[in-house]
């Protein structure tokens, strides 16, 4: 395992170094990304921070509270695209669909530890996370949160969990393309797209049903709307309910990706042909 995690870094160091070189070979089409990626996680948080500001008290909480909010999403967003957003490593159907899994299989490195690495762009996935950052900072301040090193650290295990929940869900869906590789190659970009449209929004005033729907069965709530509303209000119930919902959610879909992976293994993938891929 030791063996495995020094791997593992050597790994970040080297995509790292690419991401850096991308940079420097291509500037202008490199800072063109940052800005439209900026400007993108500004668009996905304006529509409910305008609903609050029009309608006040927006879903049982403020403006300023919502401001947090959608700096904690954003916030999400960043650790999404820096660690995971590269050579589709969140959208793990296409890598299953396309039969690319023997591609990394084939490897003298362990599965998890590729996964893990390969997404890694610290420079061109850096603007959201700094974006995010700064406008939880500012939200949480004018909320008049009192920001100490304690409610920090709870903020990033808070940050961790939620994008283990987002991570797990995704996998969990693209177990599907082991057995459905074309009809399920693009499942966990449906999946994204449901975090990204919904998760901005408060749950405070929703149906009962509806709200728990989102905070078991589809676990959006989880992502944004229930972390920010600890982090803002101390002593809020539910603060120990997300690390274990990551921690179940994440062992179950580590069980079925286990048992999609000795299926693939029996089968292989038919998108590869005599006339080779796809």
């Amino acid at each position: 395992m030791a063996d495995n995690i020094k791997t593992l870094f050597r790994l970040y160091g080297q995509y790292a170094k690419m991401d850096l070189l991308w940079l420097l070979r291509d500037t202008r089409y490199f800072l063109l990304q940052l800005v439209s990626d900026a400007v993108t996680g500004i668009c996905t948080v304006t529509g409910v921070f305008l609903l609050s500001v029009s309608f006040g008290d927006f879903s049982g909480m403020s403006r300023e509270e919502v401001l947090f909010m959608m700096g904690y999403s954003v916030f999400l967003d960043g650790i999404y695209t820096v660690f995971f957003v590269g050579n589709n490593t969140s959208m793990v159907s296409r890598i299953i669909g396309r039969g690319q899994l023997d591609h990394i299989m084939i490897q003298p490195v362990p599965l998890w530890t590729q996964l893990l690495a390969q997404g890694f762009a610290p420079f061109s996935g850096s603007p959201l996370l700094l974006l995010g950052t700064g406008l939880s900072w500012y939200g949480a301040v004018k909320a008049g949160v009192e920001v100490s090193p304690g409610w920090v650290m709870l903020f990033l295990f808070y940050g961790a969990c939620s994008c283990l929940i987002m991570l797990s869900f995704l996998y969990l869906l693209s177990c599907t393309a082991f057995y459905s590789p074309a009809a399920a190659e693009e499942i966990a970009g449906t999946g994204r797209d449901l975090f990204s449209s919904l998760k901005t929004y408060p749950l405070g005033n929703m149906n009962k049903t509806v709200r728990g729907l989102f905070l078991t069965v589809l676990p959006i709530g989880l992502s944004s709307w229930l972390p920010s509303l600890i982090l803002l209000k101390t002593g809020e119930k539910g603060g120990i309910y997300i690390p274990a919902a990551a921690a179940l959610l994440f062992a179950v879909t580590l069980l079925f990706f286990k048992k999609g992976l000795k299926h693939y293994a029996l089968c292989g993938s038919p998108r590869y042909t005599g006339f080779g891929h796809r």
